[in-house]
Order: structure tokens, then sequence, then C-alpha cells
């Protein structure tokens, strides 16, 4: 566990320092999503920067939204964009609040060091001070390093959602 760790929350007015954590992520999803260029080509990393900061921007102008940046040495290293949302979905009662985890991005160079835990345990933190007794979030259904990862948080698998061509 990296030990000069710090992780902090940051506004909308920051958000353009997440350009280059996002951007990995995406090229990472492109990369363990090949079974997903039958419906289509990717987006580029800049236009898919340019809409998933607009959706941060948007979720970050309600009071049910934070992003938390992890820095070693004041240098960027990952990040988490969460939400809480009132409503439960599907047909499992699961409580009135859910937090849902939009994003949890550690940089490649950096993985497997504790970084993700540590964003993971500070967002499950914040749902907890928001009363959000459930968690959400959605991962591509081939990037196993992911699934494992939050399996060994205690999540489990929920919904399987499929997607293709109209």
């Amino acid at each position: 566990m990296n030990e000069d760790l710090q992780i902090k929350r940051i506004t909308a007015d920051q958000l353009d320092t997440l350009a280059p954590l996002w951007k990995a992520l995406h090229r990472h999803h492109v990369g363990v999503a090949g079974h997903l260029e039958p419906i289509g080509a990717p987006l580029s990393p800049e236009v898919s920067w340019r809409n998933r900061k607009a959706k941060y921007v948007a979720w970050l102008a309600s009071p049910d939204a934070f992003a938390l940046i992890a820095e070693v040495d004041g240098e960027p290293v990952g990040y988490a964009m969460a939400r809480v949302k009132d409503e439960a979905p599907g047909s499992w009662e699961r409580g009135a609040k859910t937090g849902v985890l939009e994003t949890l991005s550690v940089r490649a160079d950096q993985r497997g060091g504790g970084i993700g835990t540590r964003l993971f345990e500070a967002v499950r933190a914040e749902f907890a001070k928001r009363d959000a007794a459930q968690l959400e979030l959605a991962v591509i259904a081939s990037n196993e390093g992911a699934i494992r990862f939050y399996a060994r948080q205690g999540l489990v698998p929920y919904v399987t959602t499929l997607v293709g061509r109209g």
C-alpha cells in the first residue's frame, strides 16, 4: 500500500485533471471489449473524454455527486466519480438510496498497489455518510480484472446488460 497516497475531493472546475486517467481507462475498455466491435467503432479518447466530462459536470451540479482524486506526490494516479440516487432499480428491493460508482480509474502503472482499494473504500465511506446502504456499478463483461477487483470488495453480479445494433 502506498504510504504517500492522498485522496481528496475535486470540483467540476478541476475535472480536466482527470482527462489523462479517463483516456487511459477508455483505451483499456476498448482493448478488453473487442466483442463489441460488431455494433460499431469506439469513440476516440478525446471525444469519449468530452462526453464523459459533460456527464461529470451535470452530475456534480447535484449535491448527491462527488469526485475523488488519488495523488502520489501531487501526481494524479486514480480517481472515482460517484453519485447517490433515490430510486432502487428493477424488481429487487434494495433500499431507498443507492450509491452509484460511475467511474473508478487507476493508472495502469499504479495498479496492484492498493490505490483502487483505497479509492473504493473512500467512495463506500462517502456513500455511508449519505445514507446509501446499497451500491452499484457497471463493468464491461469481458473486463475480468475489474470483475475480480469488485468481487474482492464484496460485490456480486446483479444485472446483465446486452447491447446490439437497432
